[in-house]
């Protein structure tokens, strides 16, 4: 594809780990008929990879407590009689393969493939050439609302920060001929930073996937609204991630 370089990484060597760290603000909603409430709460997740998915991966998820207000306000809220705090994961997990939630008194195994949990076998399965892969997108996209064709789960896989890099440059190609998707050469990421952007427009709100300009790994993503809703006003971002991806020495070290 000419609108993006061949996407890289940084090799892994032995003992070595991807560290995948995701800085997150996503939208908690809570309320009753007539009061509804909603803020961004603050999310840092961190995740090592080793070079060998059987050895123990390390997945660290916190909240840091900071939140931004969309509708209403804490007094208001309690004032209401509401709770304000969302039950999001948050702990410290070590398991092979990634199988963090492996069922108690059960060694973990392989997390079975999909879009959302790729492992080694789903990711060597998929196309590399752009057009039969989005040809797989579209026909495993299901149709019902939240879904608009390819981009939910290219955007599910981008997430998961387990691509290799000539999947990753066959995902962009691919989402380059979805005719919903607009392809953005100079964009800005949600630290500020030039990127590329890949967008979709979907009822009342805007997508964006963001990609590294010159190495083509991913940055990142934010859902802003177009269009009122829930008391919310349109422009107001209710979903945004930084990501960034290196390599770290040891399962729990800071990368590099």
């Amino acid at each position: 594809m000419n609108e993006l370089p061949e996407t890289t990484d940084e090799p892994l060597g032995s003992g070595q780990y991807r560290y995948i760290g995701t800085h997150a603000w996503w939208t908690a909603m809570f309320g009753g008929p007539g009061k509804r409430y909603a803020y961004l709460a603050e999310h840092v997740l961190q995740l090592w990879v080793p070079a060998d998915p059987a050895q123990d991966w390390l997945l660290d998820r916190r909240t840091t407590g900071a939140r931004v207000w969309l509708s209403g306000s804490e007094e208001q809220a309690a004032a209401d009689g509401f709770g304000t705090e969302a039950h999001w994961p948050t702990g410290r997990w070590q398991a092979p393969y990634g199988n963090f939630y492996a069922g108690e008194g059960q060694p973990p195994g392989p997390v079975p493939g999909s879009w959302q949990t790729p492992n080694t076998e789903f990711l060597a399965a998929v196309p590399r050439d752009p057009r039969l892969l989005y040809e797989r997108l579209r026909r495993d996209s299901p149709e019902r609302s939240g879904y608009h064709g390819p981009f939910t789960y290219a955007a599910d896989l981008l997430r998961s920060g387990l691509v290799p890099p000539d999947l990753r440059t066959a995902l962009y190609g691919a989402l380059l001929l979805a005719p919903e998707v607009t392809f953005v050469r100079e964009s800005t990421d949600v630290r500020g930073e030039p990127a590329a952007a890949f967008v979709v427009e979907p009822a009342g709100r805007r997508e964006e996937l963001f990609v590294d300009p010159l190495t083509g790994r991913f940055r990142g993503e934010r859902s802003t609204l177009t269009e009122p809703a829930g008391g919310i006003a349109a422009g107001t971002v209710t979903r945004s991630t930084a990501v960034r991806s290196a390599v770290a020495e040891a399962l729990g070290a800071p990368p590099r």
